[in-house]
């Protein structure tokens, strides 16, 4: 398998894609100027206490409050599930110290405290936090207010996991804080665990005394940066190339190996080709078709993604997909491709939340689990946390995945002022029905008037001169008023203002 790291880079803009086999296997973007503080710690002071949903907001120095749920200031669990499960922890000590009843019992309004953004903010939402700090490395993660031990569940061999939990607990025996143990830890050796142990225990203090001396709110510590962090996490497979286009990037991603990884400067190559590098690799393609709703399938078949705030929607169709005459096989056959594929997308274009995909139906149990394994074994290289339910009665799967940020469409796209994010926009006939029935309630509202202007984007207005000009006219004369129409170019594709005109001035209506 041979897996490169390609890194193309703009004043403005990184993107980074992670190619295995010369197939894209995931894409990151990262904006110039955007804030990513996701990983971030800072000292907060507490904002607003929920009540009633037991959790309260924190001012952590960004646009946007922080939301910190009760769940988070107790004992982390969320952090634990993404790398163990729960027997897989080993306690160095008494780590227990008890969930509190009430949110009040926990903080009160102008408290300051440490927090951790553990997921960045989305649509109106401001980010996620939580008390229970990790500091992640290149073999462990460090949990400082939890002092068990455990081992990633990927680590599959009950001799590994037992020696590499006898070796932390050898090290950190000492020590308060807790460490998870990462995939990666099984090609290092005992000096490399120390190493990233004591820099990650080092980090915390750091933070520690950078607390005691800052006031609310202050960033404490931040989290690498996009490109970094990816070269972090993909270091935990064998990567053959790391190539970046930019040397600028290139000296700042060969200075953190020598730190992180000195046995990966080797793999760093600068690319000084004269095609830009994305279309060297024809990734320009393929990045631009995750912003597309439909995706073809090898088979004939598409599917169709429909974001909206709350959830995915994605429709398996057959399309131009016809198979053989057995019709189950051929529904079997497309479904097998788009269950690869709909795992595929929603890592491509970090789509999380609730997942809900219409597979095409299929009557045969049989035929569903084969359906069913095909996008568990798909999600399985996913790094987001997945939850998938077993196909409804209706041929529904529904599936949530871990959102940490926006998707990509919401990063790069804003919504249509024409549409107001439905995707369709008002039919002339309907617009002329609205004026219609506005006008009317003008006169109720202002009795005294009997002058009207209506100002309507070009061809809006010469559809109600040529369309419905006759039927104003009706309305005008039974009501008693005028109403006269000018275009303005001014004015969006489907805007209008109605003007009620008297001697003083002028109102919108």
């Amino acid at each position: 398998m041979k897996k490169e790291i390609l890194i193309n880079c703009h004043p403005r803009e990184n993107r980074v894609a992670v190619m295995v086999d010369g197939k894209l296997e995931q894409f990151f973007l990262e904006r110039g100027e955007e804030q990513r503080p996701l990983g971030n710690v800072y000292k907060g002071r507490v904002t607003t206490i929920l009540h009633g949903l037991g959790a309260a907001f924190v001012d952590i120095g960004l646009e946007k409050d922080g939301f910190l749920p009760m769940s988070e200031t107790a004992q982390s669990s969320s952090l634990w599930e993404e790398y163990v499960d729960d027997e897989d922890t080993t306690s160095a000590g008494n780590s227990s110290q008890g969930k509190p009843r009430t949110i009040e019992q926990m903080l009160r309004k102008g408290q300051e405290i440490m927090v951790q953004v553990v997921k960045e903010s989305i649509s109106n939402k401001g980010p996620r936090l939580t008390t229970q700090i990790s500091l992640p490395g290149r073999y462990l993660v460090l949990t400082p207010q939890d002092r068990r031990i455990g081992i990633s569940r990927k680590i599959i061999q009950r001799e590994q996991r037992h020696q590499l939990r006898k070796t932390m607990v050898e090290f950190k025996a000492k020590e308060e804080s807790g460490v998870i143990v990462r995939t990666a830890a099984l090609t290092a050796n005992k000096k490399n665990l120390k190493k990233d142990l004591y820099y990650l225990l080092n980090a915390w203090k750091a933070v520690q005394k950078l607390e005691r001396k800052a006031s609310a709110p202050a960033l404490l510590h931040e989290e690498i940066g996009l490109v970094l962090k990816v070269i972090r996490d993909s270091l935990l497979t064998d990567v053959e190339h790391i190539i970046v286009d930019s040397k600028t990037e290139y000296k700042k991603i060969n200075h953190f190996l020598g730190n992180f990884s000195p046995q990966a400067q080797s793999q760093l190559v600068f690319y000084r080709g004269r095609k830009p590098l994305f279309e060297k690799y024809g990734l320009e393609a393929e990045v631009e078709k995750l912003f597309q709703p439909k995706i073809w399938l090898k088979c004939g078949g598409f599917l169709v993604f429909n974001q909206t705030e709350a959830l995915v929607a994605v429709d398996v169709n057959t399309g131009k997909h016809k198979g053989g005459k057995d019709q189950e096989e051929t529904v079997l056959k497309a479904n097998l491709e788009a269950a690869e594929e709909v795992a595929i997308q929603l890592r491509l274009r970090n789509m999380g939340g609730i997942i809900v995909i219409d597979f095409i139906d299929m009557a045969s149990r049989r035929y569903q689990k084969r359906v069913m394994s095909a996008l568990l074994k798909e999600l399985k290289k996913d790094r987001a946390r997945t939850r998938v339910l077993p196909f409804s009665d209706f041929g529904l799967i529904q599936l949530t995945r871990q959102r940490e940020e926006e998707s990509f469409l919401q990063k790069a796209y804003e919504p249509c002022p024409y549409c107001r994010g439905l995707g369709v926009v008002k039919s002339l006939f309907s617009l002329g029905l609205e004026i219609e029935r506005k006008l009317g309630t003008a006169v109720y509202k202002y009795p005294k008037i009997k002058r009207f202007r209506l100002e309507a984007a070009p061809h809006l207005a010469r559809y109600i001169l040529e369309e419905e000009w006759n039927q104003l006219r009706h309305v005008a004369r039974r009501r008693g008023i005028r109403i006269s129409i000018i275009d303005n170019a001014d004015l969006g594709f489907q805007e209008y203002i109605l003007w009620a005109l008297s001697p003083n001035g002028q109102e919108q209506v």
